[in-house]
């Protein structure tokens, strides 16, 4: 949901450019050679690299640019754990969730909690972590956190590599007859047949298994031996982009 590019030498003069992309954003590049396609109604940013004829188009809900220091610092202090960043800091997101009266399907969808993770998202992980989504945040074991951020962190890093959002692992995908979705705009579990009910947390439909996720805690000692095991993502050098250019 928020995206910082950066374009520059590495200095103070860098630019940033603040993304978020709602649900239909694209950030397109073609390379030199490549036939570059018209602008639309929608593309809010081209840049272009006249040296090498790079160029790229960005579609987005809301694109903004600044610098470090009017843009990116006041951004990010409002915002939580990024699940895909190496630096996440799971502790600091443990210590918020204990302390806060808000449900957990709240603090999901909370940015200032969890950065990233949306509606479908929200659904799925607490159906994998088997977490009605009304329990609050202070009434959570620390397994059960750590449960909900394993399955976080799982699956919006393979929504980031396949670039979709699929949340049934394979196995559960030909178990259930090629299922899409474990309980978003369902009706029925596909794991016990029990009923999927459907109710608002901060005008966002939420979504549970009466039977799988219920309200009360879990007692489940053996929580984290359920949790994805990912190894750790491998840096990557950063590639020099052209500094923005106006639409044309």
């Amino acid at each position: 949901k928020n995206l910082f590019a950066w374009f520059g030498a590495g200095d103070a003069d860098d630019v940033v450019v603040h993304v978020h992309f709602g649900m239909a954003g694209v950030w397109a590049i073609f390379e030199a050679g490549e036939a570059e396609p018209a602008t639309t109604p929608t593309t809010r940013l081209r840049m272009v690299d006249e040296a090498t004829g790079l160029a790229s188009h960005l579609s987005a809900m809301t694109v903004n640019h600044g610098d470090r220091a009017s843009l990116y610092e006041p951004k990010r202090s409002k915002l939580g754990e990024d699940p895909l960043r190496d630096d996440a800091d799971a502790e600091r997101l443990w210590k918020k969730v204990k302390a806060s009266k808000k449900s957990i399907g709240a603090l999901i969808m909370d940015q200032s909690a969890f950065c990233g993770p949306g509606n479908i998202y929200r659904a799925e992980i607490l159906f994998k972590a088997k977490i009605h989504p009304d329990r609050p945040g202070k009434e959570l074991s620390r397994a059960e956190f750590d449960l909900i951020w394993s399955h976080t962190v799982a699956l919006l890093k393979r929504g980031f590599e396949c670039g979709s959002i699929i949340t049934v692992d394979a196995a559960d995908a030909k178990k259930y007859g090629g299922i899409r979705r474990y309980v978003y705009n369902k009706s029925t579990c596909p794991a016990c047949g029990g009923r999927v009910v459907q109710w608002e947390i901060q005008a966002r439909t939420a979504y549970a298994c009466q039977t799988c996720q219920p309200r009360g805690a879990t007692d489940d000692d053996d929580a984290l031996e359920r949790a994805p095991k990912t190894p750790p993502k491998k840096k990557k050098p950063s590639k020099k982009r052209p500094a923005p250019a106006d639409p044309s």
